[in-house]
C-alpha cells in the first residue's frame, strides 16, 4: 500500500449533509476499516475534525467521531520543522490555507508524497501529489 495523508475534509464530507463528496468519501473510510487502504493523519486533524464536528453535533458525539479517526490511523505530531516548512509553503501558494499547509509540510518531512483531498489548494506543491475522492482511479493508486 502507499503512504498517504488524510485531509480534515474526508472525514468530514463522510459524516456530513448530502454532498457530491459525501459517497465517495464514505467509501474510502470503508476501506480504511476493511484495511485495503492505510492513511496516516496529523493530530491536528483530530482538533480540527472535532471543531468542525462540533458545530453540527454535540462535544460528545464530536469528540466519539474523532476518537474513532484516532484510533483507526497512525498519528504525526508537529514538530519545529513542519511549522518552519508548512510558513513556506503558505507564503508560496495563495490558495493553501495554514492548517493545510501544515498538513502538507508533514506529509513531506515524513517521505509522504501523497494527500486525499478535495481541497485543490494542495495542487502545485512539489513532491506531493493530491489524490481527490471522487476520482476513484487516482484512489485505486492508493491502494
Amino acid at each position: 500500500m502507499r503512504r498517504f495523508l488524510f485531509d480534515t475534509g474526508i472525514f468530514i464530507y463522510a459524516v456530513g449533509s448530502e454532498h457530491p463528496y459525501r459517497q465517495p468519501c464514505q467509501a474510502i473510510l470503508r476501506e480504511l476499516q476493511a484495511g485495503r487502504l492505510a492513511g496516516e493523519v496529523s493530530i491536528e486533524l483530530i482538533h480540527e475534525f472535532a471543531y468542525v464536528r462540533a458545530r453540527r453535533d454535540s462535544r460528545a458525539i464530536a469528540a466519539h467521531l474523532a476518537r474513532r479517526i484516532e484510533r483507526s490511523c497512525p498519528l504525526h505530531e508537529v514538530d519545529l520543522a513542519d511549522i518552519e516548512l508548512a510558513l513556506n509553503l503558505w507564503c508560496e501558494h495563495e490558495r493553501l490555507g495554514m492548517r493545510d499547509a501544515l498538513f502538507a509540510a508533514q506529509a513531506l518531512n515524513r517521505g509522504i508524497d501523497a494527500i486525499l483531498s478535495a481541497d485543490k489548494g494542495y495542487d502545485g506543491i512539489s513532491g506531493l501529489e493530491r489524490v481527490d475522492p471522487a476520482d476513484a482511479e487516482a484512489v485505486a493508486t492508493l491502494k
